[in-house]
């Protein structure tokens, strides 16, 4: 599909100026580089992007929901002012699914990990979801369990924005000290700010991102309340099993950190290289 995206890839770098002549008050907060770049993507290159199915999980999940392209003028950190507080749709970048291999419904761990960092995922940098992506493989591989703490522990979120804390854009992800497990996706990756789109349930089908009660599980929208620069987990704040799985983790990858983009484009293989790596299943218990 990228090949037939509207636009070039020079767009984003064109558009960074394009910010809305007549801008609420309440996205001064914004960093430029995010109000500055309109969506290139229009609806006809989104409903054949859904047609590919690589935006749903399956299951029929295609059509209870639609994806609509920006309206003039809009752009991914806007809210919904006529329902501010009611997360009517979902902003997503296309890069979450092509690149990332995100899908709706968002996993359980991710839902849980926006929520215990207060983000949204269109806040997200793509860089940040390499590694939420790549956890929740390697913890699936070896049998451990999915907790955004011990995420936490072995990394932190914080702002790549560089207009200082007045200002804030794309959320990022580091790892902390003496815990890197993960290679970097991409040193520096571009061309994504101007490919981004909505996600609305369809009829009275409930979003995912809604509870049975109506509320958000995560936030659907940007805010300058994200936790941009929240503290990791200590690791002497996990309890016994969260410690476990922080020091399998540790104790396999940090002097040879996995593959970001290997773990992604090649799953399976990585998964056979992780259990060499790890061995069986009676040295993964040695190490509890």
């Amino acid at each position: 599909m990228a090949e037939n995206r509207p636009g070039d890839r020079d767009a984003t770098a064109a558009a960074a100026v394009q910010i809305p002549h007549e801008l609420p008050s309440i996205y001064r907060w914004v960093a430029n580089d995010v109000l500055g770049v309109p969506s290139t993507l229009d609806q006809r290159y989104l409903d054949e992007l859904k047609a590919t199915r690589i935006l749903f999980g399956g299951g029929g999940l295609e059509q209870r929901y639609r994806v609509e392209a920006t309206r003039h003028g809009e752009r991914i950190c806007y809210l919904n002012l006529d329902h501010p507080t009611v997360p009517h749709w979902l902003w997503v970048n296309e890069v979450m699914f092509t690149d990332f291999g995100v899908r709706v419904p968002f996993t359980d761990f991710q839902q849980r990990l926006l929520n215990r960092a207060s983000v949204a995922p269109s806040q997200l940098h793509p860089n940040a979801w390499a590694p939420i992506r790549c956890f929740k493989l390697v913890t699936e591989f070896l049998h451990l369990p999915q907790e955004p703490e011990v995420f936490l522990c072995l990394f932190k979120f914080y702002s790549s924005n560089t207009s200082g804390r007045t200002k804030k854009g794309y959320m990022s992800v580091r790892p902390t000290k003496n815990r890197k497990i993960f290679t970097l996706y991409e040193d520096s990756f571009h061309d994504f700010k101007g490919w981004y789109f909505k996600i609305f349930a369809v009829g009275d089908h409930r979003p995912f991102w809604l509870s049975l009660e109506g509320d958000g599980l995560f936030p659907p929208y940007w805010s300058d309340q994200a936790s941009f620069d929240i503290a990791p987990v200590k690791y002497e704040g996990l309890n016994v099993d969260k410690r476990d799985t922080a020091d399998i983790l540790t104790f396999l990858f940090s002097k040879n950190n996995l593959s970001s983009k290997s773990l992604l484009s090649s799953p399976e293989e990585s998964r056979k290289a992780i259990a060499k790596m790890a061995g069986n299943d009676a040295t993964l218990a040695r190490l509890r």
